[in-house]
């Protein structure tokens, strides 16, 4: 039951209430008629949402308009009766059009009633055929049948501000001291930092930033201690060690990127490292795909078809859990006799069917059924991101793509390579020489670093708080 709160009503909230106890008094019944003093709204469902998307491309500028609605009652509205408040914990997607809407408002009382809140105006009685305007909050009143209690709700609908499926992208910082002159850079994520390696006339270097957050600062350029014939893009992270590789055949682990380690022995050849999980080592050497489990001994690992279609130079390798739970390695890279990049798999499910162990690359070769493969690009770039594969970078090999002119979408793992229409690089970039290197942190921000320029941005629906 309501607390009894002596509220004033205006001439119309008086009048509604007088005319619904006349009414009542009016029933031709012998029989004695109680009132409760219950005054409480049950549930808020909304009605069908129209809803406006501006498209833009690269450069801001409006390429179509579109117009759709969906059904309000998806958003489920939540009601605090300690607080007295009534929202959607899920916000309404971007765009939505809340001037005029339908709401069903069920509630136990005689009345309810509504105004904007703060406004102080008259209230009017709801009636669930008349649209309410939802784009500020509303006051909604509510009387018991005995009329000695009332409460008043305050009602709000979310909707996000930004739409969904853009991604903004915001310069952090330019000319960095650390980053100028570097080359072949490779950037990463540790323990809270942006880190890059590059090289230098004086070595191999670590430039670091504070923090992953929009605001950092970046720390003097370190000298690490690896080697020259160390291969910086081999660099690999696993339960936050780093893994490299070198053209001697070594494998180096670090904790902090600075301070390194070889592991394991030296192998008869050059090793490029593709991947590292938690149970091996994967290797291209001599055109050869080897695992091992300590850096020690290496055996070749299981292919569907001959080696003979390996990636040889610009690799690129990430690991990523699908839904069901499997783990999947998508390789790519590229070969003197190929046009486009090649892409290898690997997929296992240990404990269920095929174990790591037991799994085996496959090739996705090109064919009539595989006619959108990822180009040849400069600075291949390849990352995870909402579950698909991403990739770009420079110029390609053909001259056929400007650096950094599009994102590279595959929902297939691989096989297949789109050119994204929502996700757009950022426009003054376009064209960039240089070495270009990127990260994914754990808040879903991309990093863009090249000629020693620190960009990041985010798909806008990764960024929005989970109810």
């Amino acid at each position: 039951m309501c607390a009894r709160k002596k509220r004033n009503l205006t001439t119309y909230g008086l009048l509604l209430l007088v005319l619904h106890l006349l009414a009542s008094s009016c029933t031709k019944d012998d029989s004695t008629v109680s009132y409760n003093d219950y005054c409480y709204i049950k549930s808020v469902t909304l009605g069908t949402v129209k809803r406006v998307v501006e498209k833009r491309d690269r450069q801001g500028d409006v390429v179509s308009t579109i117009r759709t609605s969906f059904a309000g009652s998806m958003y489920a509205m939540t009601i605090d009766h300690r607080n007295n408040t009534i929202e959607n914990r899920d916000s309404l997607p971007y765009g939505s059009q809340l001037y005029a809407v339908l709401a069903t408002i069920t509630f136990d009382g005689s009345m309810v009633a509504y105004r904007e809140k703060g406004s102080n105006g008259e209230w009017t009685a709801y009636n669930s055929t008349d649209s309410l305007n939802l784009t500020t909050p509303l006051e909604l009143y509510t009387v018991s049948n005995d009329a000695k209690s009332n409460r008043i709700y305050t009602l709000k609908v979310n909707v996000h501000r930004q739409e969904g499926d853009s991604l903004y992208w915001k310069q952090c910082e330019s000319e960095v001291e650390p980053l100028t002159g570097m080359t072949d850079m490779k950037s990463f994520v540790l323990n809270g930092k942006l880190m890059v390696l590059g090289q230098k006339a004086s070595g191999i270097v670590l430039a670091e930033r504070n923090s992953t957050e929009a605001q950092g600062s970046w720390e003097s350029e370190q000298l690490t201690n690896l080697p020259y014939e160390t291969d910086l893009q081999t660099l690999r992270q696993q339960d936050g060690t780093l893994y490299i590789s070198t053209s001697d055949g070594r494998i180096l682990s670090s904790t902090d990127a600075k301070d390194w380690q070889q592991m394991g022995a030296i192998y008869t050849a050059g090793l490029t490292l593709v991947e590292k999980t938690a149970n091996y080592f994967y290797a291209i050497s001599e055109g050869r795909l080897i695992r091992s489990t300590d850096a020690i001994a290496w055996e070749d690992d299981a292919l569907d078809t001959k080696a003979d279609f390996l990636p040889e130079t610009g690799i690129r390798a990430l690991t990523l859990r699908q839904t069901n739970g499997s783990d999947r390695i998508v390789m790519m890279g590229q070969r003197s006799d190929c046009t486009n990049t090649v892409v290898w798999n690997k997929m296992w499910n240990d404990g269920w069917k095929a174990e790591e162990k037991d799994a085996t690359w496959i090739y996705f070769p090109f064919s009539a059924d595989n006619t959108i493969p990822c180009p040849r690009l400069q600075y291949l770039n390849l990352l995870p991101y909402d579950g698909k594969c991403i990739a770009f970078g420079g110029a390609s090999m053909d001259e056929s793509r400007k650096a950094l002119d599009v994102i590279y979408i595959s929902q297939d793992y691989g096989i297949t390579w789109r050119p994204g229409t929502e996700l757009h690089l950022p426009a003054l970039l376009e064209g960039t020489e240089g070495c270009i290197t990127s990260t994914v942190d754990k808040n879903n921000f991309i990093w863009i670093i090249t000629n020693a320029q620190v960009w990041r941005g985010r798909l806008n629906r990764l960024g929005f708080a989970q109810q």
